[in-house]
């Protein structure tokens, strides 16, 4: 039996533990190791020059500078790219391709502060590398979309590593797709609806797409929806990545305390009987004002996404936990 299997076992005979079963695993999530440094991260970190990184190094304060003594290489590569952008460095970001601008505190964020700047380096480089683990390579000209951007966050550093690249952004939250239209008009970006279709996309017109913490959030119907629309627009051959909370996320809850046990519990059985377990968390209010009764937090197993999307899609890859310890990255190729 796989450690997957063992785990699913353990929890799904023992009904009435099935938080303290996790309690006990989460200390051995099922994630492998990875390297710290990127493909993205180290290819922008190689157009500094040494005059650059000195310079860098010696602007450091604060926060930045406690953290630089405890980075392994690859982080200490991706904290003065950020640097680069924090200090608004015209000569650092003019060598690597990034801008300075972030968005203010009333446009949707994924993250703030001196490390978020010039994007979500650490993101962009799990989205190569997963790409790389399953063999995907996007063409050079081709078209990556990025499903689900905010506020470009992930895309924008991912542009500025491959220039050639037609980069797109969507997202249904207008204030965050207005913003980088502004901060970042070379690239593309359009509001994207609630529902299918993705209008300004033509069939077959994607090379590769990726949704980064989307699926985790889709009840089962949108989640469907969207990986047909997602067919649509995809080339044949071409790849989608997405991430979703699967039962690593259990095992981080538990660690951070981060979901109500009863609940939790509840979940759990949901998920290993159906697959698939759909929280409506956003209410009424929504999540910054976007208003979607499937849009909450979502739980499933690769099971469930097996049997759902072949054999319109091919798994390439699932690896557990990929995106920060926390959701698992899957690869599917659009047959």
């Amino acid at each position: 039996m796989t450690k997957l299997g063992e785990w699913r076992h353990r929890v799904r005979t023992r009904n009435e533990a099935q938080v303290d079963v996790l309690a006990a695993v989460a200390a051995k999530p099922l994630v492998e190791a990875v390297p710290t440094t990127g493909p993205v991260s180290d290819a922008l970190y190689a157009r500094l020059s040494a005059v650059d990184v000195a310079r860098l190094e010696a602007a450091l304060e604060g926060n930045m500078r406690l953290l630089w003594d405890d980075l392994d290489e690859g982080d200490r590569h991706r904290l003065l790219l950020s640097a680069a952008a924090f200090y608004q460095d015209p000569e650092a970001l003019k060598a690597i391709g990034l801008t300075s601008a972030e968005p203010p505190d009333d446009v949707h964020a994924m993250a703030r502060g001196p490390l978020a700047h010039g994007g979500d380096l650490g993101i962009a480089d799990m989205v190569v590398r997963t790409l790389e683990d399953a063999r995907v390579a996007i063409p050079a000209g081709g078209t990556l979309l990025d499903f689900g951007c905010s506020s470009g966050r992930v895309l924008r550093p991912l542009a500025a590593w491959r220039p050639d690249l037609n980069c797109i952004g969507c997202d249904p939250n207008g204030d965050a797709i207005t913003w980088a239209q502004q901060a970042v008009p070379d690239l593309r970006w359009f509001q994207s609806p609630l529902r299918p279709p993705l209008e300004p996309c033509d069939d077959a017109s994607v090379d590769v797409a990726f949704a980064i913490s989307i699926w985790s959030h889709f009840s089962a119907d949108a989640a469907l929806d969207w990986l047909g629309e997602m067919h649509r627009i995809i080339k044949p051959g071409g790849a989608l990545l997405l991430t979703t909370h699967g039962l690593n996320t259990f095992a981080e809850y538990t660690r951070g305390g981060l979901m109500d046990r009863a609940i939790m519990a509840r979940t759990i059985g949901t998920v290993l009987t159906d697959g698939i377990e759909f929280i409506d968390v956003f209410g009424e209010a929504g999540d910054w004002g976007v208003k979607d009764p499937d849009w909450g937090n979502s739980f499933l197993l690769a099971d469930w996404l097996v049997e759902h999307a072949t054999p319109q899609w091919s798994i390439r890859l699932l690896r557990s936990g990929r995106l920060e310890g926390n959701q698992d990255a899957y690869v599917l190729e659009r047959t």
